[in-house]
């Protein structure tokens, strides 16, 4: 897990085996690892590490989520710092379909004030899968983005949504990764 907004950032791992979770630091030469025994202290690491101070994740509405392009979501995100925002949101809207929310989106992307990149890796008896997500965050708005892993697929689905909302259900996650299957 990455996160970064402003000076704050974090580059971890955190390990999940059934009634374990462990948090490592493995880049620097202050590297660190250390066993997180209970959900409180799970549920402390995963708002820490996502520098969030706010602890209840309120769904709020439902808005719909964005499905595009993977490929050109990544192509419209290496513009992004040099394009306008007039355009970003045009492409989108264009990808998307969706005329609303990809300004919100396209703002995110322009100019944001907290990223962070999610890779998970399960180990099944058929082998290894990989997922990923990134969570996108500007003054007003927040995004997870779900991106897809395989190379055969091509899609993401950008879904409005906190940090408290990302945290919560990170925590969720960890809690109880056993039940957590994957398709």
């Amino acid at each position: 897990m990455e996160f970064s907004e402003g000076d704050y950032v974090q580059d971890l791992c955190l390990l999940a085996y059934k009634d374990k979770v462990h948090l490592s630091y493995l880049k620097d030469p202050d590297a660190f690892s250390y066993e997180l025994k209970t959900p409180e202290e799970i549920k402390r690491a995963c708002y820490y590490l996502m520098n969030c101070f706010q602890q209840t994740a309120d769904m709020g509405q439902e808005n719909p989520a964005l499905l595009m392009s993977r490929r050109k979501y990544e192509e419209l995100q290496r513009q992004a710092a040099t394009c306008t925002l007039y355009f970003l949101s045009e492409r989108l809207a264009a990808e998307t379909g969706d005329v609303v929310h990809s300004p919100l989106l396209a703002k995110a992307m322009k100019n944001p004030t907290a990223t962070s990149e999610l890779r998970f890796c399960t180990r099944t008896k058929g082998g290894w899968s990989f997922e990923r997500a990134s969570y996108l965050e500007d003054i007003a708005d927040s995004w997870l983005i779900r991106i897809s892993s395989r190379v055969s697929e091509d899609w993401l689905i950008a879904a409005p949504f906190t940090r408290p909302q990302v945290c919560s259900a990170l925590h969720k996650w960890l809690v109880r990764p056993s039940q957590i299957s994957t398709p």
